[in-house]
């Protein structure tokens, strides 16, 4: 089977998808596997899976693993960059190297001369081959955390610091560990340095705290802030580079009364895509989506508060429309992702180009399918609403804590219960747990008396054998945190005959609840006790980002 034929079996191309491929490969030049991500026809991810399996080797997650120092020193920079190969083991005689395939057979006898050691291969995601290559020889001669510790030691004996380097440093850092965001919090003794990963703020650094001055000037410097109105919040933005790759930096001061509070929200500009399957939805909850998705009219609302995914399960819906039978548009703020063969439109408010004028402007282009970005005012929601009973598939946002709430939000905003009734298809709500480090998770053994202690219910426990779960531990490889990465829980909320009644009978939020509780329909709590007896995370963690 060649690999094209593979990637057909595997990610269920279709034929347009197929013939559109393999005209941009002969065209361009490039390779497939390259094409189908460019084409946005597969993720980055999903032709790592698909080549693991082509060439029979096991594939990586390059985020859970540090490359050993030893192993890089082994192979020069310059033609790790050159194969898109990453060294990441030494053990004894035998050299573990990423790669993203074996079409450069020459090379594997070439490496192993080079190195006088055997060589290992595993599978990884090409994109992430590439950055981790410039990530961990930067490292080599440029160490990052000591740079920043020795900083801060000479100015406490000197009282001499090189700011500009030191803020760069800082983000560089934070961009290492994966950090989404930096808070720069003045105290009465010092300035503390916080990353937030993966949903969580971690300390990293306390500085002088007669430098946050000079800090602040610099970063306002950046997004063209006016460092003389230290009173006022001030909002700005800028762009970044660190080593391979750009990043928008968005600026929020606020004065306290330690001094001004920075928060810097990481916006990485070149974005992967995911694919249904690896947002950690089980498979169930994956045919339920794809059933959603294939709909021909009605709205898909998926909720929850900010920072919980939304915007990624968006483009994940957009990618199992078939796009050549239908036509989307989207109006984004921002535009996240580039698609092929979609409409995409970016929101402008001061233009007077919002998520009213645009739904408006969509109705006259023909359309299949429309993404709403959010569902901020009574307008919007209506106009959602109504766009759907006409005969199109809606699909939006909406901050909400559960499924059930959406129903009260969306009449808050004035839409009537008969169109909420009428038009909604489906409530998604959903939230970010960590997942914990393989590396250094414990095991235990609960009983069923001790699981329902910890609030799981019976019928969770019905439909799952496993009684074993994992405690976070820390380790080097997850910072001493206990997790690595995140992914996504859920409920789902179909919006069927019962629901349409108690929606248009005026019921309230408790008596949907109620009907949700008879019928055994899992919650997002629920959804989350699969994962702790799956051993992907913890109780403690459900409890944290679920009421």
């Amino acid at each position: 089977m060649s690999l094209l034929q593979l990637f057909k079996q595997e990610i269920s191309l279709t034929k347009q998808q197929i013939r559109i491929a393999e005209e941009t490969t002969t065209l361009s030049g490039k390779k497939i596997d390259d094409i189908l991500i460019e084409l946005n026809f597969a993720t980055p991810k999903e032709v790592a899976e698909v080549k693991a399996k082509f060439y029979n080797l096991p594939l990586i997650n390059l985020k859970t693993i540090k490359p050993q120092p030893e192993a890089l020193r082994l192979i020069k920079h310059s033609d790790a960059l050159k194969h898109s190969i990453l060294p990441l083991l030494v053990n004894g005689n035998t050299l573990t190297v990423a790669i993203d395939g074996l079409e450069d057979v020459k090379f594997v006898t070439l490496l192993e001369h080079i190195t006088k050691m055997d060589i290992k291969f595993v599978i990884a995601q090409k994109k992430l081959i590439m950055h981790h290559i410039q990530i961990s020889y930067y490292e080599l001669s440029n160490l990052i955390e000591q740079t920043i510790s020795e900083s801060i030691k000479t100015y406490q004996k000197s009282g001499e610091i090189d700011i500009n380097e030191l803020v760069k440093l800082l983000f560089n850092n934070a961009i290492k560990v994966r950090a989404t965001d930096i808070h720069i919090t003045p105290e009465k003794f010092a300035v503390n340095v916080f990353y937030r990963i993966d949903g969580v703020l971690q300390f990293y650094y306390s500085l002088p705290l007669n430098i946050h001055p000079n800090i602040c000037v610099i970063i306002k410097n950046m997004c063209e802030l006016d460092i003389a109105k230290k009173r006022l919040p001030q909002d700005g933005s800028f762009s970044y580079g660190f080593i391979d790759k750009q990043y928008d930096m968005r600026l929020s001061t606020m004065p306290t009364n330690t001094g001004e509070n920075i928060v810097i929200r990481i916006l990485e500009k070149d974005v992967s895509l995911l694919s249904l399957k690896h947002l950690g939805l089980s498979r169930e909850n994956q045919q339920k989506l794809l059933k959603y998705f294939s709909k021909p009219y009605g709205v898909i609302l998926v909720t929850g508060p900010t920072g919980s995914g939304k915007t990624t399960t968006l483009y994940t819906a957009i990618k199992n429309i078939n796009i050549f039978e239908k036509n989307v548009l989207t109006i984004e703020d921002p535009i996240e992702y580039q698609f092929s063969f979609i409409k995409q439109t970016q929101l402008n408010e001061k233009s007077g180009y919002n998520f009213e004028s645009a739904i408006k402007s969509f109705l006259r282009q023909d359309p299949d399918v429309m993404l709403v970005g959010e569902i901020r005012d009574s307008a919007t929601a209506s106009l959602a609403m109504r766009a759907s009973i006409t005969g199109h598939l809606v699909i939006s946002t909406l901050h909400t804590n559960d499924a059930v709430s959406t129903i009260a939000r969306l009449e808050d905003l004035g839409v009537k219960p008969y169109l909420i009734s009428s038009g909604l298809l489906v409530i998604l709500n959903q939230r970010l747990i960590r997942k914990l480090c393989p590396y250094c998770k414990t095991r235990i053994e609960l009983s069923d008396e001790e699981l329902r202690l910890k609030g799981v219910s019976q019928s969770v426990l019905e439909e799952t054998s496993s009684r074993t779960i994992y405690e976070a531990c820390g380790c080097d490889i997850c910072n001493s945190s206990g997790y690595i990465e995140r992914e996504m829980i859920i409920e789902i909320l179909d919006i069927n005959q019962d629901i349409q009644a108690l929606i248009q009978s005026g019921s309230n939020v408790i008596q949907i609840h109620k009907y949700i509780k008879e019928k055994k329909i899992h919650l997002l709590r629920d959804d989350g006790h699969f994962k702790v007896l799956k051993g992907i995370t913890t109780f403690e963690e459900i409890d944290r980002v679920v009421n």
